[in-house]
């Protein structure tokens, strides 16, 4: 089957509970991944983008979990892709010396060395200003340079809901690829400090002054990122799910499915849904369909 277009694909596998082995992980997004044609490039860097920014145990399902990924990895290498051309690969927050960084603690390290696969904190490496076509808030953000020139970018959130975000996918994911300060998104940065002042004054959008303008930075970094044209592909790990903040607050659920597909917004409306959330009102979904970068209406993605 051939991924096209704005379609999002979804596989599912039954789960009653809300823990799982590293294996049923490997064998959800490895069994997905063989319905579909990958099409991976014959030559470059195939990098991996996870939800890895925070150290935590993989079992907690605040980072992806490092058995879905290695399913990734073992099928790109039936699609002539060796382990050598690709790089796990995540700006993080989570330094621990003590405890191998956020790698080691997720597991991501035993996965990857046994693999033979570069793994890499993306935090002290070089980065170049992208232009953000039609850009709201940002003209231009600063992108590492090992996603300006891998040749194919799988991006694999997790399925988790956020406090600021309400659910946090394939968009904000993307938050990592950005050098820092402007990676933090979250908070009120340099560019907001004009508008401090009323920073949380309600706006015509029903959203706060600050919470508009992380949904209209989340979309300008979708626009970015789409500009390199890079061919891509967001698969979420939707094992097993958190609700809660997003980090050390909440519960994990059994979901027992993964979506597929090349447009982020399709997929984060999908998940959403999903995720049993409404993506008609969830806020950054509902600035991207403003923004015509998808539709956030589950009636019109054909899935």
């Amino acid at each position: 089957m051939k991924i096209e277009g704005d379609r999002v694909y979804f596989y599912g596998a039954h789960l009653e509970e809300a823990e799982a082995p590293f294996e049923t992980y490997r064998k959800l997004s490895f069994d997905a991944l063989s319905l579909v044609d990958l099409d991976l490039p014959a030559s470059g860097k195939v990098l991996l983008k996870p939800n890895a920014t925070v150290l935590y145990p993989a079992d907690r399902r605040i980072a992806t979990h490092p058995g879905f990924l290695a399913g990734i990895l073992e099928k790109a290498t039936e699609g002539g892709v060796g382990f050598d051309r690709m790089v796990v690969a995540d700006g993080q927050s989570g330094e621990n010396p003590d405890q191998g960084f956020t790698w080691e603690a997720a597991g991501y390290k035993d996965m990857t060395e046994s693999r033979g696969v570069e793994l890499k904190c993306l935090n002290d490496t070089g980065s170049i200003p992208v232009g953000v076509p039609g850009g709201v808030v940002f003209d231009t953000y600063p992108i590492y340079r090992e996603v300006t020139d891998c040749t194919f970018f799988f991006n694999v959130p997790l399925a988790k809901c956020h406090n600021l975000g309400c659910t946090t996918l394939s968009i904000k994911n993307l938050m990592g690829i950005l050098a820092r300060p402007e990676r933090h998104l979250c908070t009120i940065q340099e560019v907001d400090k004009s508008l401090e002042a009323e920073i949380w004054r309600l706006t015509d959008s029903g959203l706060s002054l600050f919470e508009d303008r992380f949904c209209h930075k989340l979309c300008d970094l979708v626009q970015a990122h789409r500009s390199l044209g890079i061919p891509r592909l967001n698969m979420v790990d939707g094992l097993i799910g958190r609700d809660g903040t997003a980090f050390n607050e909440g519960d994990n659920a059994p979901l027992g499915w993964t979506l597929l597909g090349r447009n982020e917004v399709h997929v984060d409306a999908v998940a959403t849904y999903l995720m049993g959330l409404d993506p008609k009102v969830t806020p950054y979904l509902r600035v991207a369909s403003d923004r015509g970068l998808g539709t956030n209406q589950i009636s019109e993605i054909e899935i």
